[in-house]
């Protein structure tokens, strides 16, 4: 490319980022409308994509009062959404189901999981069914048992695709209408194969391309044009124990805005630091940010 066209892109980009920023503060609110609330960090699987070999953190389980006061606080503040997801397998809490109904029963609109589908068997697959949960979402990379074993490591394909099967079955038994989701890494999965797959197993496949984990797994070097990541203006991510991280893919805590149980939800979203993250993004100036620095997710 030459050096004019380089620039040409460099300037269309710096302003369609300040036109982004610009509309993201106009309607940021002043308390997030989604809530991601890690209940587990532990997992199961060793998969090859996620930088989890390298967290930094405690294994745990979230304390209840720390989730209560969580809760409770996006019902205060008015959050739409509540994902009870975060670094870990969120089937492995044994509360989760509970924990799903709580929400619901507090007043939170829409409840979230994104799961690996390896528990979601049985009695358990029974409980989250009518815990009032408003969607569940199942990763399945690779179109077949070799490619996905290998991507999924101590998972096992067709055990998976069994449980994401049965779960089906049961919903439509309970004539219930909880929208099963697969999420699919168009890297690693065919798109017609796994189509064909999982017609009319789930509603919808929700084809996506591999991140890098805030820079975590490879640089973004072929991504030439920054934008202002829409998680700042949006999205609050709690952790287990009670740590507001920067986004969803601080896996390793590496920017913790305070603590909920320290201050409360509204004041951490508000406070100093949140504020010159949001206007270091509006300036195009992510690199000042270790974590956005080299994140796939701050590219057009």
């Amino acid at each position: 490319m030459t050096a004019f066209g380089q620039s040409f892109i460099g300037t269309v980009g710096s302003v369609a980022s300040y036109v982004i920023a610009d509309t993201m503060t106009l309607l940021r609110q002043s308390f997030p409308k989604t809530v991601r609330i890690e209940t587990t960090n532990h997992c199961q699987a060793d998969c090859v994509f996620c930088p989890r070999s390298t967290i930094g953190r405690a294994k745990a389980n979230m304390k209840q009062d720390v989730f209560e006061a969580v809760v409770k606080q996006c019902v205060e503040g008015g959050t739409r959404l509540v994902h009870l997801h975060g670094y870990g397998e969120p089937l492995i809490d044994k509360q989760l189901a509970d924990r799903i109904t709580y929400c619901k029963d507090q007043g939170i609109p829409r409840v979230k999981i994104f799961t690996n589908g390896d528990l979601l068997k049985g009695d358990l697959a029974q409980r989250i069914l009518h815990s009032g949960l408003d969607e569940v979402k199942i990763s399945i990379d690779g179109s077949d048992s070799q490619e996905f074993n290998k991507l999924r490591i101590g998972l096992d394909h067709s055990k998976v695709v069994e449980n994401v099967k049965a779960f089906r079955k049961l919903r439509d038994e309970a004539k219930m209408k909880t929208p099963i989701i697969v999420a699919a890494t168009c890297q690693t999965s065919n798109r017609k194969q796994t189509e064909e797959m999982l017609d009319g197993v789930v509603d919808h496949i929700d084809f996506t391309h591999i991140h890098n984990w805030g820079g975590a797994l490879g640089d973004a070097e072929q991504q030439r044009v920054r934008k202002p990541c829409d998680r700042l203006w949006r999205t609050m991510t709690v952790l287990v124990n009670g740590d507001v991280a920067l986004c969803c893919l601080d896996y390793s805590a590496k920017e913790v805005l305070g603590n909920v149980m320290d201050a409360p939800m509204l004041d951490i979203w508000n406070n100093a630091r949140y504020s010159e993250l949001r206007k270091l993004h509006r300036e195009s100036r992510q690199s000042e940010i270790p974590l956005c620095s080299n994140c796939t997710k701050c590219f057009f």
